[in-house]
């Protein structure tokens, strides 16, 4: 599920165009160009662009900018070469997903930001919305391992800000892994309680994801306790679950013995690796 909120309105990645409409308003179909010679920029934006399913008018910097675009990608060097207004040109940033977050942002419409809250639904698949001064502007919903390593991508968006994460204090071992990892990047963290923080879903939305995602728009609301480096002895139950998730993952193949399964649920090692290291002892 490919979404962006642009503060009143989730976005919908569909058909290579960014699709919403304010109230009372006209659909909005505003878009990206990329003019380029670097090929390396070239490849790695239209490959997440791709994947995300946005549209991208590709343009020579002698073809005319169609009215229908609203921000230009290029390289630092490129960019004077261009005529389009600079305030609304990107300038690839050698990381191609927090690039486009940006030219997304400039569609958007908002770039003075003085504050930013994460908020994180922990669980297996956990929910996590960025929200600029109160105002949603990015909602994610991948898998827990994943979550480090976006979590490092988009705060490289906002060096310059005041963030803080705001975490549920549900899905006890998620919850400890992904805050001391999230402490080791510099950022405060804080526990929410999150009792009420999931809607209730109407007839005809499915699976988890949106629920996820509206429950981390209000964990991101709500002021919770600031939180340290986390210590966690996993219980019988939650040993069996990674063991019972890791034969999930091999395809059945596989089942880590207990000691592993205990350093996964400790965040010393990930799932797939506690299952090369059973796989392939040294």
């Amino acid at each position: 599920m490919n979404l962006y909120w642009n503060g009143s309105q989730l976005y919908l990645y569909t058909s290579g165009l960014i699709f919403g409409q304010k109230p009372g308003g006209n659909i909005r179909t505003k878009q990206i160009a990329l003019i380029t010679d670097d090929f390396t920029l070239f490849e790695s934006i239209l490959e997440v662009t791709k994947t995300r399913g946005i549209h991208v008018h590709i343009l020579s910097f002698n073809d005319p900018i169609p009215p229908i675009v609203g921000t230009v990608i290029t390289s630092p060097e490129e960019s004077s070469k261009i005529d389009f207004d600079p305030d609304k040109i990107v300038t690839f940033n050698n990381d191609p997903e927090s690039t486009i977050n940006a030219a997304l942002k400039l569609l958007s419409g908002r770039n003075d930001i003085n504050q930013v809250v994460i908020g994180i639904d922990p669980g297996k698949n956990p929910g996590i919305a960025v929200l600029e001064d109160g105002q949603v502007s990015e909602v994610y919903h991948v898998p827990a391992r994943d979550v480090p390593g976006l979590m490092r991508q988009v705060l490289e968006n906002y060096q310059d800000k005041d963030v803080v994460i705001r975490i549920g204090n549900g899905a006890r071992l998620v919850r400890t892994q992904l805050i001391n990892s999230i402490l080791d990047m510099g950022v405060n963290v804080e526990v929410v309680d999150e009792t009420g923080t999931s809607p209730s879903m109407g007839r005809g939305i499915h699976g988890s994801e949106v629920s996820d995602i509206i429950a981390a728009i209000n964990i991101a609301r709500l002021e919770g306790t600031r939180a340290g480096k986390q210590e966690v002895e996993p219980s019988m139950g939650e040993l069996k679950r990674i063991q019972e998730y890791s034969r999930e993952l091999s395809n059945g193949k596989t089942s880590i013995p207990r000691d592993l399964a205990r350093k996964v649920a400790k965040g010393e090692m990930t799932v797939e690796e506690a299952i090369e290291k059973h796989d392939k002892p040294a």
